[in-house]
């Protein structure tokens, strides 16, 4: 679920970015992924305590510094999934509006600072979309080499 909705998040904000978006389309994004992402975090972090604190052993048939290679990347997959998501909070200079449920306030005052934390947020992004298509791609190679790692992905088999 963590990972969909970064991956939603990440794309329709690049698809923002872009302007290529209807108008209508463009407005409606910014409050939906905002909220979506806010009520994301506390989630988020009991991932990373879960992931944390029950490790997988490696897959089979994986060498060690292949499996090294992995877990930095997925080490780095979580920092940058972090830094996104604290960046797009800390960068909102208005309210954020939880699906009518509740509303927060900005947690800082438009400034140098939401301004800087906005492009960190831009680069933290295009980063972690770099790093999941390199992830995506060792997916797609160890499935075709039989390795089921996809399977193990699940929260529901792995």
């Amino acid at each position: 679920m963590c990972a969909a909705v970064i991956l939603w998040a990440m794309l329709s904000g690049f698809a923002l970015a872009s302007g290529a978006l209807p108008p209508a389309v463009a407005a409606a994004i910014p409050p939906f992924n905002v909220a979506l992402t806010t009520l994301l975090m506390p989630v988020f972090l009991l991932r990373i305590v879960y992931r944390t604190s029950f490790r997988m052993p490696p897959p089979a048939g994986i060498a060690p510094a292949q499996h090294r290679l992995a877990r930095r990347a997925h080490a780095l997959l979580y920092l940058l999934s972090c830094l996104s998501l604290a960046s797009g909070w800390l960068m909102m200079e208005r309210p954020v509006d939880l699906f009518g449920l509740l509303t927060l306030p900005p947690s800082l005052e438009p400034s140098v600072a939401t301004r800087a934390l906005a492009k960190l947020h831009f680069a933290s992004n295009v980063a972690l979309a770099l790093l999941l298509t390199g992830h995506i791609g060792a997916v797609i190679q160890h499935q075709r080499q039989g390795r089921r790692l996809l399977r193990r992905m699940s929260p529901l088999t792995g």
